[in-house]
């Protein structure tokens, strides 16, 4: 896992309070990736679009179950940094694993700031997701699903209206492009509880690229070193 952003200068600062990043491009060409959960994680698709002029922020979430109160104040951010820094106001959001939720819901609230989104082994439905099922030992119900939707119950998840997977359409109905590589060895998040669900909902479009791993599990995100079709798709679809 690559913990550096290879030399670039992090500017660290609050944005209404709330912890943020931004790493400004040598040649900067007004376009902005948001990555939504996950900072520091297999950088090497964001240095790649730094190098190409791409600005890289990050604000930090309350919750890696994206509340819609993370997902309003990503949209006053990316405002702010396009009236602050010169960029567009349609970004790309950078979402792995559940981050991938983060970045479907913000997508699916906010489609008018969104050019196209990279995913990588993204959590779509949280009723194929291990921590949101009764008898689960991780923890993660108690310590962090539950203090960020109070009063949730089990059952009621089937149904559950924050679920990303009901924002899917949203993305298809704003014709939001959408590039999502995956490992065909992932027993952690199953692509065919998660990706395959994208896919099928894009199914007729040619909005959607995926990009399955040989060989690779959850981790690790990204192409490691052969990410040119990752950033080629985000570069293409950023034009104008």
């Amino acid at each position: 896992m690559r913990m550096t952003f290879d030399g670039y200068k992090i500017n660290e600062f609050e944005f209404e309070g709330i912890p943020a990043k931004l790493i400004c491009p040598e040649n900067p060409i007004g376009r902005v990736a948001l990555k939504t959960e996950y900072w520091e994680a297999f950088p090497d698709v964001e240095i790649c679009l730094l190098e190409k002029g791409f600005h890289i922020a990050y604000l930090k979430n309350s919750s890696r179950f994206a509340p819609r109160k993370d997902c309003d104040a990503k949209a006053r951010f990316i405002k702010f940094l396009a009236k602050e820094y010169g960029v567009s106001e349609k970004c790309v959001p950078i979402g792995m694993s559940l981050g991938g939720s983060c970045a479907i819901r913000f997508a699916g609230f906010y489609p008018e700031l969104v050019s196209c989104i990279f995913l990588d082994a993204p959590v779509v439905d949280y009723c194929s997701l291990g921590s949101f099922k009764i008898g689960s030992t991780s923890g993660v119900w108690q310590k962090e699903i539950l203090p960020t939707y109070p009063g949730l119950r089990h059952y009621q998840v089937a149904s559950f209206s924050e679920n990303p997977v009901n924002m899917v359409e949203i993305l298809v109905e704003n014709k939001i492009p959408v590039v999502m590589s995956y490992g065909l060895q992932d027993a952690s998040v199953i692509y065919k509880d998660h990706g395959a669900l994208l896919e099928e909902a894009y199914e007729g479009t040619d909005l959607l690229l995926t990009i399955p791993v040989e060989y690779r599990g959850h981790h690790p995100h990204g192409l490691m070193y052969g990410n040119g079709k990752i950033v080629d798709f985000i570069i293409n679809h950023t034009k104008g």
